[in-house]
């Protein structure tokens, strides 16, 4: 059931208000409230709801049909939802800090999943992301920034990749999946602070991976608005799975699970398997996937075959240019790691328009590309969607 108020648009009113913990500290927070206190008319709202009728009591069958989708909006504020590869509209991304440049990760590579390069220029870093964040303004994409303390410190050492905003969670049809890392026990802890920071924008939480499940499906990857793929290697178990499955069956995507091999003493410079689906698979256009075939099982590729996917085939060297790794701004135009002459060629070719960005310092520090720096927050849809 769906329910269409007098929304006012244009009309939210942030509302302050505070919490004080039993030790006295204030934590100062607002309400984004869909209808100014001083034009309200609740007289006049209760005249527009379905289930109400005067001298009744609420109709509460009828509430129990409303979705939580057609809510969302005039709830939180935004339909948030990044499924597909519809326009983007909104991202939450982090510049980098210190806290990616500690000498330790150089020292310690394997642990870290870092390159053997050492460490990368903070000040060239922060050029390089400011200037992927100009692309995504230049293309109309509203871009949230998260400040993260500095030092970050995690329940095991230092918190690195604060920028990989990917790790942040899965924005989905109204509300986010918040990981549990799998890939470093130095990521933990992250997850707090980008759950605060998504509170504060106000994208409700549907699910934190919790018991013994593992999962961080925000590096996963859309063939359309109704598929998601996401990989089983280091960055996922069994558990961690079946609670995104089923948080996704819910909302009616069909949730594709892909193999990749991890690793035990060694990550062997990167080349035994690979983490996130985004570090082989990008979409760019309908029925149009980049792959690198060779981090995945081919059962995946008789997948793309049978929905009649076009596949280009990322060459092995450019796969380390993480031509992959790159952000679809809208069906036919995406924005990419500079460095890939070949998959860049083959994406002409099919009509893409390619914006390609210089993005080699942030692979000293990690092994990560633009997607991994960008937690989308929201897509176009394509029309109504049933559940």
């Amino acid at each position: 059931m769906s329910i269409e108020l007098d929304r006012q648009t244009g009309q939210r009113e942030a509302v302050p208000f505070r919490v004080i913990d039993a030790d006295g500290n204030t934590t100062e927070l607002s309400y984004s409230s869909p209808r100014p206190a001083a034009s309200h008319d609740e007289l006049a709202v209760l005249e527009e709801l379905p289930w109400f009728e005067t001298g009744q009591p609420l109709h509460n069958w009828m509430l129990h049909e409303t979705d939580f989708y057609d809510e969302v909006e005039q709830i939180w504020g935004q339909r948030w939802g990044a499924e597909g590869i519809g326009k983007l509209r909104e991202v939450l991304v982090s510049r980098p800090t210190e806290n990616e440049t500690r000498p330790e990760y150089a020292s310690e590579w394997q642990y870290y999943y870092s390159t053997a390069a050492g460490n990368a220029d903070l000040g060239r870093l922060q050029a390089q992301f400011d200037q992927y964040y100009q692309v995504l303004a230049e293309n109309g994409v509203r871009v949230n920034y998260i400040e993260p303390p500095v030092p970050a410190i995690g329940a095991y050492g230092y918190l690195k990749n604060l920028v990989t905003l990917a790790g942040g969670g899965l924005v989905v049809r109204g509300g986010a999946i918040i990981h549990r890392m799998g890939l470093g026990s130095w990521q933990r802890g992250r997850e707090v602070i980008w759950s605060k920071t998504l509170s504060a924008l106000g994208v409700p939480i549907y699910l934190t991976i919790h018991g013994r499940g593992i999962g961080e499906p925000g590096a996963g990857r859309w063939l359309d608005s109704r598929t998601f793929v996401f990989n089983d290697s280091v960055v996922a178990n069994e558990e961690g799975m079946r609670q995104i499955e089923f948080i996704l069956g819910g909302l009616g995507i069909e949730f594709v699970r892909t193999y990749s091999p991890g690793w035990v003493q060694s990550t062997g410079h990167g080349n035994i398997g690979t983490t996130h689906a985004d570090m082989f698979l990008m979409v760019p256009d309908q029925g149009l996937a980049v792959l690198a075939p060779h981090l995945v099982d081919y059962a995946f590729v008789r997948y793309l075959k049978q929905r009649d996917f076009k596949i280009i085939e990322v060459p092995i060297e450019e796969y380390w240019d993480l031509a992959v790794n790159a952000v679809t701004l809208e069906p036919g135009k995406v924005v990419m790691n500079a460095g890939a002459p070949s998959t860049v060629t083959a994406l002409e070719r099919e009509g893409v328009e390619v914006i390609q960005v210089d993005f080699s310092e942030s692979h000293k520090f990690a092994i990560a590309g633009l997607h991994c720096a960008t937690l989308e927050l929201v897509r176009d849809q394509p029309g109504p969607l049933l559940n």
